[in-house]
């Protein structure tokens, strides 16, 4: 209970306005990654997208990618540098005196909002292969999934209308097993607990180490904003019990 009052106090807190631009970061770390599958990178990136209360609710329309919390500065490295390996398209990245991050680009933004429809909706009928899908997801988990165990993983987006797309692909590529919980919290919380197919599991094994990274970013965050009130030793005993009823959870309700 302790470290679930915690994360959602860190949530309420990265979730605040931005302050007045700071500055602007170039980003050093290289963006070329062994692959074993082939990763649409415009996909990919539409994956990543926060569609926080929709697009357009904290992103400007005509040139803005996205913008990020203080603890995703490694996301906003690996994307940075992804985009002009895989798309030959620099985007300006500047950080803000909070340390929450925009990125722009035009060319880049237009794509991303080229997915979207007349109120704002991620249109499904923009995806016609299942290698565009597998991106998508991939882009998806490695800001907002988690790997419980060798074959169960877990998805979850808050505010974010994006989920119902989430479940539709997730179903349309093979995953027998998804479970969905929905928490009406402040703010909502929509949760997907899933078996990833052999071939939508070897996307995610391809992004798996930069998601792993960024996650550990989040887990010092949380340590740093309580200045010794949970240690790191505490905070892993607590995800492994959270891995642990999250496992459970999903085995009890495919059994059904």
């Amino acid at each position: 209970m302790k470290l679930i009052f915690l994360i959602l106090a860190f949530l309420l807190i990265v979730q605040s306005t931005f302050s007045q631009t700071d500055k602007k970061v170039n980003n050093p770390i290289s963006a070329s990654k062994t692959q074993i599958v082939s990763i649409d990178p415009v996909y990919f990136v539409l994956g990543t997208l926060s569609d926080y209360m929709g697009r357009f609710y904290a992103v400007k329309r005509e040139k803005q990618v996205d913008r990020y919390y203080p603890f995703e500065k490694p996301l906003v490295n690996y994307l940075s540098l992804y985009i002009k390996t895989e798309l030959n398209i620099t985007v300006e990245t500047i950080f803000q005196k909070s340390n929450h991050c925009e990125m722009y680009s035009e060319e880049i933004s237009k794509k991303m909002n080229s997915f979207y429809g007349e109120k704002d909706e991620l249109l499904n009928n923009k995806f016609e292969t299942n290698e565009q899908i597998y991106s998508f997801l991939a882009g998806v988990y490695y800001r907002y999934g988690e790997k419980l165990d060798s074959s169960i993983y877990k998805i979850q987006l808050t505010n974010s209308t994006k989920h119902q797309n989430c479940n539709e692909f997730l179903k349309q590529v093979g995953c027998k097993n998804i479970l969905y919980e929905y928490l009406q919290n402040i703010p909502a919380q929509f949760i997907y607990y899933f078996e990833p197919t052999a071939d939508l599991k070897k996307y995610f094994d391809a992004i798996e180490p930069e998601r792993v990274i960024l996650k550990k970013s989040f887990y010092d965050s949380i340590v740093q904003m309580t200045e010794g009130g949970i240690t790191k030793t505490d905070l892993e005993m607590s995800l492994q019990k959270l891995k642990a009823d999250g496992i459970e959870k999903f085995k009890k309700a495919s059994k059904k």
